[in-house]
């Protein structure tokens, strides 16, 4: 008897985790679809297109580009970026920037791949930068200003993180100040 309702209770247990996942999934598809419909309406309001989209899936749209692009350092893996961002959601809050109150306080980034950078702080690095963030700054040349339009799945993810809620695009908008090639 005490072991027919141990079975019981362990049926029970895995029928409800079971639709507890099914439920997750559900809600997960729900907010996946979500955050792309949001996205789609931001991106057809800026006229950014398929044509701006990288192989990851940031869409990088360029504001300003040096007159001397042909001259101007362009970004390579190794190298040190010096840079400027405003962090924005889609309804045009800013959520993070280093231009405050016309002071600067630059970021040095070191694009360590074409997926990873870390955020150096004299000479050490502090912290790694979201993976939407390299792949858009090695399209980048000195003195280039761009839009990035990068999804949760290139940012903060499914669970958010530093304020930031899961499922949530982003958009930014980075100038490279220096490009400091790698040695």
């Amino acid at each position: 008897m005490m072991m027919k309702r141990r079975y019981i209770l362990f049926f029970s247990l895995l029928i409800g985790a079971f639709f507890y996942g099914c439920s997750e999934d559900d809600n997960y598809q729900t907010r996946m679809e979500n955050e792309r419909k949001e996205r789609g309406r931001y991106l057809e309001k800026n006229g950014i297109t398929k044509k701006h989209l990288l192989d990851e899936g940031i869409y990088y749209q360029e504001l300003i580009v040096p007159k001397n692009i042909s001259e101007a350092k362009k970004v390579e893996v190794g190298d040190d970026v010096v840079v400027y961002y405003t962090g924005y959601f889609l309804n045009g809050m800013v959520f993070d920037t280093n231009v405050l109150y016309g002071k600067y306080e630059p970021m040095t980034v070191r694009i360590l791949n074409r997926y990873s950078g870390q955020i150096i702080s004299r000479g050490v690095a502090t912290e790694s930068v979201i993976p939407g963030w390299p792949p858009a700054l090695l399209q980048m040349h000195e003195g280039t200003k761009a839009r990035i339009v990068v999804p949760s799945n290139q940012a903060y993810g499914i669970y958010g993180g530093k304020g930031i809620p899961g499922y949530t695009t982003l958009v930014f908008e980075l100038e490279v100040e220096e490009v400091r090639k790698a040695k």
